[in-house]
């Protein structure tokens, strides 16, 4: 008899907490997809990568992970580079990587597709301090500056209250405050100007926002799109303009791809990662080819 899969959810991820029948109903349509499955709940940062961690060294066919885009973050983090397959349960505010990967809403159909092992490899990008040895991967993006400020400052309480709303809250106090750190980004032997700059492993951006287009989550290569703008007029034009794509036509925009590119400045500039923020520059980025397997309907 195999053993059961291991389901690995965030109780306080924004659908989870708004739906604590969630679980239950995703491991009822697992199991009549056939799938028998093991519920483990996180309690503290680091538990999603330790249990994921715990199933790749038993050589577990497939992680399942609930919660938003942070938790699958953790979870990916011991699964790159190994034949363990990660698979997504939308259970968080965003799940921007579940709309990357074209997950039904359906939990029927979702379990369907999970149990079918239906995968797809993907890049993932890896941010890391060459001087500390830190490191990270991202399956979405890492952004400097402006977004990761805000990030930071999202306030635990009014995440757990409004979920999506606590974002756009610190994104009104920013711009109130304009805390702008300039930094330099270092892309293709140039050097540019910047306030903010994604570095983008996958189309996806949370909020609904374009603002790598062009990325490819399969592809052998990082979208790095790079903006200098110090005012709250040019900062609200470029994010009017990030909805649709059409930023990248404004000369304060670079946009470019490459296999790596790195961020420079003074330690005050913050840095996210997949929506949770990581820490403060310098640090480099760089893409993964071909490293993790992922459940997915877009093949």
């Amino acid at each position: 008899m195999k053993e059961p899969i291991v389901f690995i959810f965030n109780p306080a991820a924004g659908r989870l907490r708004r739906d604590p029948k969630l679980v239950d109903r995703a491991v009822t349509a697992l199991g009549a997809a056939g799938l028998a499955v093991t519920p483990r709940a996180t309690a503290a940062p680091g538990d999603a990568t330790r249990f994921a961690r715990e199933a790749a060294e038993k050589h577990a066919q497939l992680v399942i992970v609930c919660g938003g885009d942070g938790t699958i973050n953790e979870a990916a983090q011991d699964l790159v580079h190994t034949q363990t397959a990660l698979a997504v349960w939308p259970g968080g505010t965003a799940n921007v990587l579940a709309a990357e990967l074209g997950l039904p809403r359906s939990p029927q159909t979702l379990a369907e597709l999970i149990a079918g092992n239906q995968c797809r490899v993907i890049s993932v990008g890896r941010a890391f301090n060459e001087k500390t040895g830190w490191q990270r991967y991202f399956l979405l993006m890492a952004g400097i500056g402006v977004d990761a400020e805000i990030v930071r400052n999202v306030r635990p309480g009014w995440k757990r209250c409004s979920g999506y709303g606590a974002f756009w809250a610190s994104g009104i106090s920013f711009l109130a405050r304009l805390p702008l750190t300039p930094f330099t980004v270092n892309l293709d032997e140039r050097s540019y100007n910047a306030t903010f700059a994604c570095i983008a492993n996958a189309r996806g951006y949370g909020g609904g926002f374009r603002i790598a287009p062009r990325a490819d989550i399969s592809a052998n290569e990082l979208d790095v799109c790079i903006l200098d703008a110090s005012t709250r007029r040019g900062l609200l034009a470029h994010a009017a303009l990030g909805l649709t794509g059409r930023h990248l036509r404004s000369r304060n925009v670079v946009y470019g791809k490459t296999q790596s590119v790195s961020g420079n400045s003074n330690p005050n500039t913050p840095v996210q990662i997949d929506g949770e923020y990581v820490g403060t520059l310098p640090m480099r980025f760089e893409c993964i080819p071909n490293a993790i397997r992922v459940v997915c309907a877009r093949t």
